[in-house]
């Protein structure tokens, strides 16, 4: 059964956590008394999911609760999928955790770190240079139903090409903000196809870089 520091669990609750901060600070006028009453929701299930030591079957349904409520406060927030500040972006990736928690909790007992997050099939776009790196491109990446920008070093990246793109949380490379990494060479499928996941190398550690933050988060 998911224990308490599965990957998974950690990943939503590192997510709430900027959840939480763009609810604080959200920059713009929303419902307050909403949107804090949706994350004291989110917080109660999700703590009690994460402590319950359910099987993987069970614990999915049980996180139906919590994908709904993300739902709900993905309305509240009214982020975007390319905001310009990383807490934003990052919250706007945590609320599609949330939603997606329930299918990733159906992958079994027990998960690797890098199969705690979605693989997909992006198609690339759009090539330019990083603004602040000579050794890193900056990508825009169609992955079937939104578009993202992928910082990478693969120096031979193309456009048009089709390639495996991991969805993690968005990170700051230099300025840019990435929200994902590839994880393939050019394939011969259309956007939007699910791959298996990925626990290798840099997908991996980044996972388990905010694994560690997130067991840091006290609730």
């Amino acid at each position: 059964m998911p224990s308490y520091d599965d990957p998974r669990y950690l990943l939503a609750w590192w997510g709430l956590e900027k959840i939480e901060r763009v609810v604080r600070s959200p920059g713009k006028p929303i419902d307050k008394a909403r949107a804090q009453s949706l994350l004291n929701e989110m917080w109660s299930e999700l703590k009690r999911l994460r402590w319950s030591g359910l099987p993987s079957d069970m614990a999915s349904s049980e996180a139906q609760k919590i994908a709904k409520l993300a739902g709900e406060m993905r309305e509240v927030l009214g982020l975007t999928p390319n905001e310009k500040e990383l807490v934003k972006s990052q919250a706007y990736w945590a609320l599609g955790y949330l939603q997606a928690l329930p299918h990733l909790l159906k992958l079994g007992e027990d998960v690797s770190p890098g199969e705690a997050v979605y693989v997909v099939s992006g198609r690339i776009t759009e090539v330019g240079n990083h603004p602040n790196a000579d050794n890193l491109k900056v990508t825009r990446v169609n992955v079937g139903y939104v578009a993202i920008t992928v910082v990478t070093n693969i120096k031979e990246v193309k456009e048009g090409e089709v390639r495996a793109v991991a969805l993690l949380p968005p990170v700051d490379l230099l300025g840019v903000i990435s929200r994902g990494m590839f994880c393939s060479d050019p394939l011969q499928v259309p956007e939007g196809r699910p791959f298996p996941p990925y626990d290798k190398g840099s997908v991996r550690a980044q996972v388990e870089r905010i694994a560690k933050e997130a067991l840091k988060i006290r609730k």
